[in-house]
């Protein structure tokens, strides 16, 4: 018995310690015979092995599991690679496993006598995974990135920045990088041209595992940015404003024009808009390889301004709004820190998002997370403080002042508080910075900042996504358009370009209603109504540009009160094109109402596709009726844009009294070559125009 428990021993520890004892694999003890042998394994991730394969148990294969034959365990301390698994002899490798060359040691023994085993050596080589490089062709304005990662794979599966790193294998040009996850950027100091990028990717964890290609690379040449500045409330251009973009720069002339020449393709630049009589302003715009790109900035008139002592502090107030700042004594300092003395000008300019909702600065987006994410606005203020000279002031560190931001929305449930908001010029971003409090009567938000420029009280919201396409009026798809929505229950834009199949994906906010409209080369198409939405949602029919010479467009906003205002159309033949008679794009008349709005702010939008010879009249009508609220006095606009022309803001004229239910704004006049003459007509009239009628005859461009 003694001579037993030595044995018993001495076999135990064999096997802890990967000693191998010809005593202990069977014998006069019952036991039987296991024989584990040597296993060599190359396998690649996603693939398996078997280790049992070539092991006895009593001179049978070897099986473990519950109706096996043999027990199976790794030797004690055995540690595997990363990604490797091994359960009852089988070995699994799956994509996280580094590829490389592996040993370990494994035992099986006999399950009655759990100390009869034997153990045998794994050389476990992993292999990389296939890695496929494509060549990519990208054509990339300035600001612009594509991912060379799209078309490539690792292990048949879609390369990813958490799979492969990536690398250029040659200098690249100016103003061109790649990143490490695959990111090919154009940035400022990019010339235009085409350029062969090569790169490699190689298996992260696995720097020999790699491909090569190469990213053939354009950058479009540079063009041109052209257009007015316009006064918001009367829709007249506006001299001698300074106009920037980057290191560009120009100053409007006597009609509020101007261009720029040499700018390069992007797909978003910011330009900025200054007057000492009006709120700074910034466009967000595409600019296109060697094309002029329009740009209508709508200016808001500077509403107070207000002289402060600088020692003493005080409030700035809005004559007929809540809008205000309060500055703390001695808070502000001139650009060079200097300390300044006497009076200070504060210029305050509320904005109202819900009356026209291009007057507000940039594009309604913010980033989150790096990504730009969408917005919706309840009401802004500018203000811009200077000294007796005209020097630009700022508050000094750590001060702070209090503002008031009178609310503006379409949007009928205001919250109590939402997040403050300022616009950076530079980024032409929303910059999340601090919180603003609802007042008891609901007419303004309240709040502290930092430092002055745009403020705004905004909320991101949830989006879904509509997709469409643009076409012609042969129906053929028109890639490079621009898209846009506008919010009908909410203030806020959105915008994209179409693909080069014409089509496009934007986001508008969850279960709400907004307008969509295209535009390419100067013509805009018909409007849609949108939503709401639950869901992303595809539109049925594609928006459509007018025929050449056609395409124009009359779009009615207001305020809140009256709560309808309605467009009426005349066309040449006489018909009437209102919200009795909406009309038609692709048949007589070919002109339509496509959106009415009966609660307040509008739009109503009215589409011409096709042009008759003859006179077309434009008047608005209060249904509403003067005691609900004037047509003067509702911030009522008329945008009206004819391809190749830049719009027309037309705002109503004075003399409206409680009698007048009409206001009559233009007359076109087409003629044979469907040349079109504007005549302004901007009267009000207690009764309905008298069009003219005739027999349809249509104009050839």
């Amino acid at each position: 018995m003694q001579r037993f428990s030595r044995r018993l021993s001495l076999c135990t520890i064999g096997a802890a310690v990967v000693w191998q004892l010809a005593a202990c694999g069977g014998g006069g003890d019952g036991g039987i015979q296991t024989v584990a042998t040597a296993d060599t394994l190359n396998l690649a991730p996603g693939q398996t092995g078997q280790l049992l394969a070539n092991d006895t148990a009593a001179g049978a294969p070897a099986q473990a599991g519950a109706a096996g034959n043999v027990t199976f365990a790794l030797v004690p301390n055995t540690t595997l690679p990363q990604g490797v698994h091994v359960d009852d002899g089988e070995v699994s490798v799956d994509a996280s496993a580094t590829p490389g060359s592996y040993t370990f040691s494994y035992q099986i023994c006999d399950p009655s006598y759990p100390f009869h085993c034997n153990t045998a050596p794994v050389t476990l080589t992993i292999t990389g995974s296939a890695i496929v490089a494509t060549a990519d062709s990208f054509n990339l304005a300035i600001g612009s990135t594509g991912d060379v990662l799209a078309n490539d794979t690792l292990g048949g599966a879609p390369a990813s920045a958490a799979t492969v790193t990536s690398s250029a294998t040659s200098s690249l040009p100016a103003g061109i990088s790649l990143a490490a996850d695959g990111t090919l950027a154009v940035s400022a100091g990019a010339v235009s041209g085409t350029y062969t990028v090569d790169y490699k990717i190689c298996q992260v964890g696995a720097t020999g595992n790699c491909a090569t290609a190469a990213a053939t690379v354009t950058v479009p040449s540079p063009g041109m940015v052209a257009g007015r500045a316009i006064d918001a409330a009367t829709g007249l251009g506006i001299a001698s404003v300074s106009v920037r973009l980057g290191t560009l720069s120009t100053t409007t002339d006597s009609d509020g024009a101007f261009s720029l020449s040499g700018v390069p393709a992007s797909n978003r630049v910011a330009i900025t808009f200054e007057s000492p009589q009006y709120a700074q302003s910034t466009a967000i715009v595409s600019t296109s390889g060697g094309g002029t790109t329009d740009v209508q900035a709508r200016l808001v008139p500077v509403a107070a301004s207000v002289a402060i002592d600088i020692a003493a502090g005080g409030t700035a107030t809005v004559t007929g709004s809540p809008a205000q700042v309060v500055i703390p004594p001695n808070a502000v300092q001139l650009a060079n820190g200097s300390t300044p003395t006497g009076q200070m000008t504060v210029r305050l300019t509320p904005l109202s998002p819900a009356t026209d909702s291009a007057t507000m600065p940039g594009d309604y987006t913010t980033l989150v997370s790096g990504a730009a994410t969408p917005i919706e606005s309840f009401g802004a203020l500018d203000v811009q403080l200077a000294d007796s000279s005209g020097a630009a002031l700022e508050l000094r560190s750590g001060q702070s002042a209090t503002i008031r931001i009178a609310v503006s929305s379409r949007n009928g449930v205001v919250p109590a508080s939402v997040p403050l908001y300022y616009f950076d010029t530079a980024s032409g971003r929303w910059v999340d910075q601090g919180t603003a409090a609802l007042s008891t009567d609901r007419s303004y938000f309240e709040g502290t900042v930092s430092h002055f420029t745009t403020w705004n009280a905004d909320q991101v919201y949830n989006t879904v996504r509509v997709s469409g396409c643009v076409a012609d009026a042969s129906g053929s798809r028109i890639a490079g358009a621009y898209v846009q929505s506008d919010g009908v229950d909410y203030s806020g834009l959105t915008s994209v370009l179409t693909d080069a199949g014409g089509n496009f994906s934007l986001p508008m906010r969850l279960g709400s209603q907004a307008t969509i409209a295209g535009l390419s080369a100067g013509r805009l198409t018909n409007t849609l109504r949108a939503g709401p939405y639950s869901v992303d949602t595809a539109l049925t029919d594609c928006l459509a540009l007018g025929q050449t010479g056609a395409g124009i467009t009359m779009k009615l906003t207001w305020g809140a009160a009256p709560s309808d205002l309605d467009s009426h159309l005349w066309t040449p033949s006489g018909s009437e094109i209102f919200y009795g008679s909406r009309g038609n794009l692709l048949s007589e008349p070919f002109a339509n109402l496509d959106v009415d709005d009966t609660s307040s702010y509008g739009p109503e939008v009215v589409t011409i596709t096709k042009l008759m010879v003859g006179t077309y009249r434009y008047s608005v009508y209060n249904f509403s009726g003067y005691g609900a609220g004037s047509i003067s006095a509702s911030g009522a606009r008329v945008e009206l844009n004819i391809p190749g022309r830049a719009a027309e803001l037309l705002t109503p004229p004075t003399g409206e009294t409680s009698s007048i239910r009409w206001w009559n704004l233009f007359e076109l006049d087409v003629d044979a070559t469907c040349h079109v003459t504007v005549r302004r007509v901007s009267t009000f009239t207690t009764t309905v125009p008298t069009p003219a009628t005739a027999t349809p005859v249509y104009c050839t461009p």
